[in-house]
């Protein structure tokens, strides 16, 4: 969708702050998150396979389950540094006291707990409060401090969905002028909600791209983008803030008219290159080189280890941290990513053999368990792993599996470590089933 990505203007809605944002600074083209939004916010919160943390769905609204409160998030471990630490925006790690963002290492947050479809479940066809009881209580914009309750802000439903990003944004923008006179440092995680189907947009960008709802709410996240980056001007902290935007999957492909733009094959829910290649910018003035483009390869997983090493705060060692510190790399030491390798479960088996679903291993891509969309059809390489030369064929088109043995070998041999550790440090077993009212 971002212009700096082949979208923007040519499809009808521009977003000049994104492309600002590649200008000033570094640009990733094989970037990689989860296959939908819990688990890449897992990764990104713990520097930790889903798997591990048991995080491998989205987890649905009455669920009653969420992150283990004996993960370690990248706010605990930055707090523990003296960073203040805030969030504004989704969260979508549980809907239980224990997982919730003010009990899991954030100093305040304000936002939602589930995406933008769930509020818009009681406007549906076929609602039933009795069946769906447990979804009502944080059924809203909610807020908390560290260490207290859960207090309700503002009911959500389809109506005024289209307020959410505004809402966040506006006491992120207030968050950050908090801090123009203070020496501490800072970390704000916001995850904006637009663009999630149901594409209800902000009345003030209905109509401004030529691509319907969806369109719009890219030109609004687009300005919220703008609206972060000015106000670090503003206050003087520009050039000693790092920005990074990202995404934590590809695009809706089953919803029209909310489905967003990829080049790729698949999208979110799928492990094919739609679903997990993301954009990603890192923004650091004067440190940063601006201008920088690289193919080369980072998970979200990496962010959580980066921003630790940056902030000079220690990561827990009695748990295996899947993360990369590329610190060297985005600060133009090293020329190459420091990840020769991504891997992907999906599903809720936590065994340690889990096979996982598929790999990229430099550049070939190795798919054992795959969908075409988020509601199928599965295709079943079980038995013969499909491959894909990712740098000549990224539309994964063309399995070359029986040329490239050595690349199953390469899946097997990186399987075998991962076995081997998570058998030494157990995983937590899945904690994000979809179950609603009783049914899953």
């Amino acid at each position: 969708d971002p212009g700096c990505y082949g979208g923007g203007a040519v499809l009808g809605a521009p977003t000049p702050r994104m492309d600002q944002m590649a200008a000033e600074g570094l640009r990733l083209t094989s970037f990689y998150s989860e296959t939908q939004c819990t688990p890449t916010r897992a990764a990104i919160m713990t520097g930790r396979l889903p798997i591990r943390t048991g995080m491998t769905l989205a987890s649905a609204a009455g669920s009653l389950a969420g992150m283990s409160p004996n993960e370690t998030t990248i706010a605990k471990v930055l707090s523990d540094a003296g960073y203040r630490t805030a969030m504004f925006g989704k969260w979508h790690l549980g809907d239980v006291e224990e997982s919730m963002p003010q009990n899991m290492g954030f100093d305040q947050w304000f936002g939602m707990l589930y995406h933008l479809n769930t509020y818009s479940l009681k406007d549906r066809i076929g609602y039933d409060p009795e069946w769906a009881e447990g979804l009502n209580e944080n059924y809203g914009l909610v807020e908390a401090r560290k260490g207290e309750s859960l207090r309700m802000v503002m009911p959500l439903n389809t109506s005024n969905l289209g307020i959410v990003d505004e809402q966040c944004t506006d006491r992120a923008i207030a968050y950050i002028k908090e801090q123009s006179d203070s020496t501490e440092p800072f970390f704000i995680y916001l995850p904006l909600a637009r663009t999630h189907f149901p594409s209800v947009p902000n009345s003030k960008f209905a109509g401004a791209s030529s691509r319907g709802p969806y369109g719009d709410g890219v030109m609004e996240t687009d300005y919220h983008v703008g609206q972060v980056l000015d106000t670090l001007k503003e206050i003087g902290k520009d050039n000693n803030t790092i920005v990074v935007f990202t995404s934590d999957n590809g695009p809706t492909l089953d919803q029209w008219p909310d489905s967003g733009f990829s080049p790729f094959r698949g999208g979110i829910g799928t492990i094919y290159e739609g679903g997990v290649r993301v954009p990603c910018i890192f923004r650091w003035p004067g440190v940063i080189e601006a201008g920088t483009v690289s193919n080369e390869m980072m998970s979200t997983l990496d962010l959580f280890s980066t921003f630790a090493s940056l902030g000079e705060a220690e990561t827990p060692a009695d748990r295996p941290i899947d993360g990369i510190d590329q610190t060297d790399f985005l600060l133009g030491y090293q020329d190459s990513s420091s990840r020769e390798w991504v891997v992907w479960y999906t599903g809720t088996d936590s065994a340690a053999t889990t096979l996982p679903a598929a790999m990229r291993w430099h550049q070939f891509k190795i798919v054992r368990k795959a969908y075409d969309s988020f509601q199928g059809p599965e295709s079943d390489y079980s038995q013969i792993p499909a491959v894909y030369n990712i740098e000549m064929d990224p539309g994964e088109e063309h399995n070359i599996a029986g040329e490239h043995d050595f690349v199953i070998e390469a899946f097997q041999t990186v399987y075998r470590q991962l076995v081997a550790s998570m058998k030494q440090y157990p995983n937590t077993p899945s904690r994000a089933y979809p179950i609603v009212g009783g049914a899953s």
